[in-house]
């Protein structure tokens, strides 16, 4: 089991599998999709930067809430920025641009402005993990929140990580350092979606890793049991990390 904001790898590489059709895939796992949304949704509104889009999966969440004024969705693979635009291309308050991090003309151009920054499994495909935090702190403005999701679990990295471009899989500790030199003040640091693990593990031990419509549908049937466990108690540890930060007022 991945989670589905993960984008294609962006170094030039030949992917091992199709990363689209796992995209494509997991965005119809609405359970999950929606479980990642919830993590965050308090904190959407006003000026809102997605950082990696890939096709929209949350785009569409984020585009829907009423609270948002303006949506920037940076993306670097050409065809999920294609797919983008063909969504988004008519929404006045939606910019879709191909750039990466840390190096986006755009987020630089409005820093200081962004009211809220969602990074969802994007870090772990950057080289250098601390410029793109700090690229993405530098845009929030005083108070502006970031929340941030990536892969967990080091001893978790295998042919999956491999096939999708990750540097990394992180620890808390490893997420909050990267957060602090940033200058950003965490609010809240937790483990997520424990149910996931096992799927990973099966999958990085295989020659030919993807994801498959079966695999994921058996994966939203169990979530349905097992999402209000995990809402009601923290696991200590999961497939993925979350961090909610904030720019610090003074």
């Amino acid at each position: 089991m991945i989670n589905p904001t993960d984008s294609p790898p962006t170094t030039g590489a030949q992917p091992e599998h199709d990363e689209m059709w796992d995209l494509e895939n997991l965005r119809a796992a609405r359970r999950l999709c929606d479980w990642m949304y919830a993590q965050s949704s308090r904190y959407v509104r006003g000026n809102v930067a997605e950082i990696g889009a890939g096709i929209g999966t949350f785009s569409e969440r984020l585009a829907a809430s009423r609270d948002v004024d303006s949506l920037l969705l940076i993306e670097p693979e050409p065809a999920c920025v294609q797919e983008l635009r063909r969504v988004f291309g008519a929404s006045p308050n939606v910019t879709v641009v191909a750039e990466t991090l840390p190096d986006s003309p755009t987020l630089r151009a409005r820093a200081g402005t962004i009211d809220f920054v969602l990074c969802q499994n994007v870090l772990e495909h950057i080289d250098d993990e601390q410029a793109a935090v700090r690229a993405m702190a530098d845009s929030l403005r005083p108070g502006g929140n970031l929340a941030l999701l990536v892969p967990a679990n080091p001893r978790l990295y295998g042919s999956l990580d491999r096939a999708y471009g990750h540097y990394r899989r992180y620890t808390r500790a490893r997420v909050q350092k990267v957060l602090a030199s940033a200058d950003l003040e965490i609010i809240d640091l937790y483990s997520f979606n424990l149910l996931g693990v096992p799927g990973w593990w099966v999958n990085r031990h295989r020659r030919s890793p993807g994801l498959s419509r079966g695999s994921l549908r058996a994966y939203e049937a169990l979530l349905r049991l097992w999402q209000p466990v995990e809402d009601w108690r923290r696991p200590p540890w999961g497939l993925s990390v979350i961090a909610h930060a904030r720019r610090r007022a003074g």
